[in-house]
């Protein structure tokens, strides 16, 4: 990871799965992508700048305010259905101990959940670091 993502000049998306641990020491549930070796106790997304999580949220959880951030839409199967994918930039009381973050200011509180594409991701990541 060092010698390849820390030194690259390209964007690098990492894909993973993650998993829910006990920090039995704190008594909570952290969310971190498992990986093998000593990348483990550093955690894999300590190489990255930004870090995201996919979600399944019911629509009814997503407000007015998210739905004019200009990154969200509702389609009618995602209305029917009552649930939508997305993308979660920012920490919420729920999601706390994950490991999303990203730089100050390049996602507003109204941008928390955004739609489940990645262009729009890596469109904010190019107009936040020009």
């Amino acid at each position: 990871m060092s010698q390849i993502v820390a030194k690259s000049t390209k964007n690098v998306i990492f894909l993973a799965h993650t998993m829910n641990v006990m920090n039995e020491s704190e008594m909570i549930h952290e969310t971190l992508v498992k990986v093998k070796g000593s990348l483990m106790n550093q955690g894999i997304e300590s190489f990255f700048s930004t870090v995201i999580s996919t979600k399944k949220v019911p629509v009814s959880k997503l407000t007015d305010k998210t739905a004019k951030s200009g990154l969200y839409t509702l389609n009618p199967e995602e209305e029917a259905i009552g649930v939508k994918y997305v993308f979660q930039t920012r920490l919420t009381k729920e999601t706390v101990n994950e490991r999303i973050r990203s730089p100050m200011g390049m996602w507003k509180p109204e941008e928390t959940f955004i739609d489940n594409n990645l262009q729009s991701v890596i469109d904010r990541l190019h107009s936040y670091y020009k």
